[in-house]
């Protein structure tokens, strides 16, 4: 079946799906107010274990991979996500968030998990058996290669990032056009897709369920893709490498960076603008709205990145290996490799951008960055 069958077609269907999963979530009385509740926290402990801004995240990566799995059956097993799938309700009952194979399976699980909230529970059913089919402005979807194979691909999903801005919904911005720093901007739905004996990125779709406000508490999404295969290179973002922003020079940072990092970018006559969520100041790098996307440490994840990467490398540009690239003074690219390729002393850890990372789309800005940093 999968021959027939655009994957990445299928995944842009997917990030649409799980932003009108995400939309639902704020625009739903009855689950704002428990959004709401689980902010509290005492409170929120009474319902649940697990807040509730997590049972959004599981159900949007539940949803992509019982979708992915259903057609395209040797991915099945290798499609992961940040998220565990087990809830504890206020009876002390463990439940699984699983999606079934009807609407109806769907709501009963989720009603479980929501106390008995059945009116918040039938809506999220319905969004998650809904048919999506996005087209707002995707350009031309590419072919995929027959021989494509699909055993030798993984997924990686962040349902939701940026889930603290999702809670709060607050938007602050900040002096450089297209750049947000808090709000609801921030969240991104990152789906990545890579090779598994490679650990190369290949496809990645990056989603802001939040990206155009159509009305108090209406949204429609801005999706971006990317598809970077030895026979096939695609996407749907601005080509214009020279960036958006005029002749500064723009580097995005957490709010956290060190400063020592950031004197060397102004050292070099960078401007700084700071930002919530790794997905959107990745997207900010693929949009040419920042030039650079630096992050020293390693408070970042596979699902993180794998989407971005694959979209900056469609435009030949890549996410690196922060300590890896500064101490070799060469661009190391960030791979996937799969757990069972990885020593087990290595613990969970292979999950982790352990090492910082470098995102960037015009890899020649790195010359002069890692000199500077030679210089230390």
């Amino acid at each position: 079946m999968a021959e027939h069958i655009n994957l990445l077609r299928v995944l842009i269907n997917c990030a649409e799906k799980a932003a009108n999963i995400a939309r639902v979530c704020r625009s739903n009385d009855e689950l704002l107010a428990l959004l709401v509740q689980e902010k509290t926290g005492a409170e929120a402990n009474q319902r649940f274990e697990h807040d509730f801004k997590t049972l959004a995240d599981v159900l949007i990566q539940e949803t992509i991979r019982h979708e992915v799995g259903k057609l395209f059956p040797a991915m099945r097993d290798a499609i992961l996500g940040e998220e565990s799938t087990h809830f504890t309700n206020k009876l002390g009952q463990e439940i699984t968030i699983a999606v079934g194979d009807t609407e109806a399976e769907t709501a009963a699980c989720l009603e479980s998990v929501l106390d008995g909230h059945k009116q918040a529970a039938d809506a999220l059913a319905a969004e998650v058996h809904k048919i999506v089919e996005y087209a707002a402005k995707l350009g031309d979807i590419p072919k995929l290669p027959a021989q494509l194979d699909y055993s030798n691909l993984g997924i990686w999903i962040d349902p939701i990032d940026a889930t603290a801005e999702y809670i709060s919904g607050d938007s602050m911005f900040t002096d450089f056009p297209g750049i947000t720093s808090t709000g609801l901007d921030c969240v991104t739905v990152l789906i990545g897709v890579y090779e598994r004996d490679s650990g190369t990125p290949v496809i990645g779709i990056v989603s802001q369920p939040f990206g155009h406000k159509l009305d108090e508490r209406v949204y429609s999404s801005s999706l971006y893709w990317g598809v970077c295969l030895p026979s096939v290179q695609a996407h749907n973002c601005n080509s214009d490498a020279g960036g958006s922003h005029g002749h500064s020079k723009i580097g995005i940072f957490s709010s956290s960076e060190q400063s020592e990092i950031l004197q060397r970018f102004l050292d070099l006559n960078y401007q700084l603008a700071f930002s919530a969520g790794a997905g959107h100041k990745a997207l900010k790098v693929i949009c040419n709205e920042a030039d650079i996307y630096v992050l020293s440490k390693g408070s970042t994840f596979r699902w993180d990145t794998c989407a971005p990467q694959a979209i900056l490398r469609a435009l030949g540009g890549n996410v690196l290996d922060f300590n890896a690239s500064i101490k070799q003074q060469l661009p190391i690219p960030i791979k996937y490799v799969p757990p069972e390729n990885i020593p087990t002393e290595s613990g969970s850890d292979w999950k982790r951008n352990a090492t910082g990372l470098i995102a960037v789309r015009d890899i020649s800005i790195l010359k002069e960055i890692f000199s500077k940093f030679a210089e230390h």
